[in-house]
């Protein structure tokens, strides 16, 4: 695809060549998991939730990991559009738009950038969850498959968020629009989901919502994976329901992106 691989560069550059930036993206998801983790940890209350709640899961930590890790790539890929919007009033866009690049490209750089940098993200927020005092336990091992597992949720979760809002930005021209939608939008998806909370927590009409948000998709496979390390058959087939549909998700809205691109973007 013409011009993708060097606007791809252009974009990580402008990540980790701004200090501030490149720092902040790698303590946060620190601050998710010892923060919101520990905060709201109810298990030193209650242990024997560990099996009624947690399903299985030895702590809260362990717990919401998975919920965690998709929940950084839910908010990085949000604002994948907004790149977007910053080269079409700061000048770059028409310059691509004057060379031999196509249209899609321009977007499909900001949405492999996002994705590239959600990865180095998520070994910080696996680390620290295991350093912290009663964090992230590993109690049944964990084999390779599952780590594909994990590792493939990330990268279809950011692909899904950050191919919706460069949609999203494709016609924009106001910074303020696009902060104004991921704001009305990130809480719901976050809070009507099984991200940080089991069904078992939740008004039973939430519960029923959240079975369709592609973050308890994600956040499920990845915390069926970590708390059994090797899940049984009939788990991995669970699991393949939840992968399968991202990855649809994911290839639909790559494509949608991708027509909209080449149609919309003029100038």
């Amino acid at each position: 695809m013409s011009g993708l691989l060097p606007l791809t560069g252009r974009e990580l550059k402008k990540w980790y060549r701004n200090p501030v930036f490149f720092i902040t993206g790698l303590l946060q998801p620190f601050f998710w998991i010892a923060l919101f983790g520990s905060a709201f940890d109810f298990t030193k209350f209650d242990p024997s939730a560990t099996q009624f709640v947690l399903g299985g899961a030895p702590n809260y930590i362990t717990y919401i990991v998975g919920g965690v890790l998709t929940t950084s790539a839910l908010f990085t890929g949000m604002f994948a559009g907004t790149n977007i919007i910053f080269d079409r009033r700061l000048g770059p866009m028409g310059r691509f738009l004057s060379s031999p690049i196509r249209r899609s490209s321009i977007v499909f750089s900001k949405v492999i950038s996002t994705t590239v940098r959600i990865m180095p993200q998520s070994v910080i927020l696996v680390v620290a969850a295991l350093l912290i005092p009663d964090g992230l336990k590993f109690q049944h091992g964990l084999s390779v498959p599952s780590v594909f597992v994990i590792i493939a949720a990330i990268i279809l979760v950011s692909i899904i968020f950050s191919s919706i809002f460069s949609a999203i930005a494709i016609r924009m021209t106001n910074m303020n629009s696009i902060f104004g939608i991921v704001n009305m939008i990130n809480l719901p998806l976050l809070f009507v989901s099984y991200a940080m909370f089991s069904p078992e927590m939740m008004a039973p009409w939430i519960a029923n919502i959240a079975k369709y948000n592609p973050v308890s998709w994600s956040a499920e496979a990845m915390r069926m994976v970590i708390i059994n390390g090797s899940p049984s058959a009939s788990q991995w087939g669970q699991i393949g329901v939840w992968m399968g549909a991202l990855a649809i998700l994911a290839i639909g809205l790559v494509g949608l992106t991708g027509y909209l691109a080449e149609k919309e973007i003029r100038d």
